[in-house]
């Protein structure tokens, strides 16, 4: 069995590693990185890369057409680019979607993307609280594998044989893709929060109000709402929320610590923030839909119309008193 992978990050290399049992081919458009994996066997860009030789990469998409599982790792704003060129079609593609994010263009989930552009075989999600730097070194790591068709989940579930890389069956696409996409707003808010040094208590305060936002974002999409309490959403909130190794927390703690003067400066400064796309789509999805996300828009107001930290940390403390409620 040959896999690929469409996207040479370090999300896709830590999966590498996870699927190595079989053949895996990883396309990248990084000519080093393409080089690096396969003459010395490691993504120079996580830690603990090392492959075996069942691993290899390419440049060219053809390389990859004809494989019966395609797993897709791209920067969620990439991803379209990338699939429309005709030389990866083959209608016959299982998509497994490993990326988190919702399109900033066309304000669709990934699943919709993909639909949209071709009639593959078969389209499924993974997600689920997983560091890539943990997940290559074969640390426990259980995710959430979402399928229409039970046996898709079987069929992909007998790839991985990795006791340390555990998979949950569900249902609900959309539920899967949403937990996935908004916790990363959510980071980037627990991020200013720490490096504000607001304190323990708030950042369990904003965790636990965001999965509010997140479950009644859910809602307006007709979501299963256990889905949410599960791995794919409060498992994947916590971790993205409680971790500096969250890229996306590291961007919250630089935004509050004033060390750039232009937040784009910052966005340069280090690997890709999907919150800071995605948060731009749910802004604008939410006004649409008109679903109360206070936490949401304040990260939105940050950063697209540039309004200081602490007015609208002050703007969210003093919203009326209401009940509690998910």
């Amino acid at each position: 069995m040959t896999i690929g992978i469409l996207g040479g990050g370090v999300w896709g290399s830590a999966l590498a590693r996870v699927l190595s049992n079989n053949k895996v081919i990883i396309y990248a458009r990084d000519e080093k990185i393409v080089k690096s994996i396969n003459e010395h066997k490691i993504n120079p860009k996580l830690k603990y890369s090392s492959f075996n030789e069942n691993v290899t990469a390419t440049t060219s998409l053809k390389e990859i057409r004809n494989v019966k599982f395609l797993f897709i790792t791209l920067p969620v704003q990439n991803i379209r680019e990338v699939i429309k060129d005709s030389s990866l079609h083959n209608k016959n593609h299982h998509i497994i979607i490993c990326s988190k994010g919702i399109e900033i263009s066309s304000s669709k989930f990934l699943t919709d993307v993909f639909q949209e552009m071709m009639p593959f075989k078969s389209i499924s999600i993974l997600s689920g609280p997983s560091f890539s730097n943990e997940v290559s070194q074969s640390l426990p790591t259980a995710v959430t594998l979402a399928t229409k068709d039970k046996k898709d989940f079987e069929n992909i579930s007998k790839l991985i044989p990795n006791k340390e890389f555990r998979i949950y069956y569900s249902n609900d696409l959309i539920g899967t893709q949403i937990g996935g996409a908004l916790k990363n707003i959510y980071a980037i808010a627990a991020g200013v929060a720490e490096g504000l040094n607001l304190g323990e208590n708030a950042k369990s305060a904003l965790i636990s109000r965001s999965f509010a936002e997140m479950t009644r974002y859910a809602k307006k999409f007709k979501a299963d709402k256990n889905t949410l309490f599960g791995l794919s959403g409060l498992g994947d909130l916590i971790l993205t929320c409680s971790s500096k190794n969250s890229r996306n927390t590291q961007f919250g703690i630089k935004l509050a610590s004033s060390k750039y003067d232009n937040f784009l400066d910052l966005l340069k400064s280090q690997e890709v923030t999907e919150g800071y796309y995605t948060v731009k789509a749910v802004y604008n999805i939410s006004q649409k839909k008109n679903i109360d996300m206070p936490i949401m828009e304040s990260v939105y107001n940050i950063l697209y119309k540039q309004h200081d930290l602490k007015e609208e940390l002050s703007n969210l403390l003093s919203r009326p008193i209401t009940e509690e409620k998910i």
